[in-house]
């Protein structure tokens, strides 16, 4: 699956609006790059792939489960998974 769709959309913990995704991958929140997000779906943290979105549209980090992609190609993360 092709993960470009959620390039430009936001990133929430819960229900809280906390950053983005810009239109070439890097993650931001707080204002801060967080990660980078590959259009296969890898995450990355400082060059080490430390998580992945299946082709269901959850998302893992370090192989636990943490947040899903929602309809609009948000990323919603669960506080309590993080």
């Amino acid at each position: 699956m092709i993960f470009v769709d959620c390039y430009r959309k936001n990133v929430y913990i819960d229900d809280n609006l906390v950053g983005y995704v810009d239109g070439e991958g890097a993650i931001y929140i707080s204002g801060k790059k967080f990660a980078e997000l590959t259009e296969d779906g890898d995450i990355y943290i400082n060059n080490d792939c430390v998580g992945y979105i299946d082709d269901g549209g959850d998302i893992y980090l370090r192989d636990k489960l943490v947040g899903y992609v929602t309809p609009n190609n948000d990323l919603k993360f669960n506080n309590k998974s993080l």
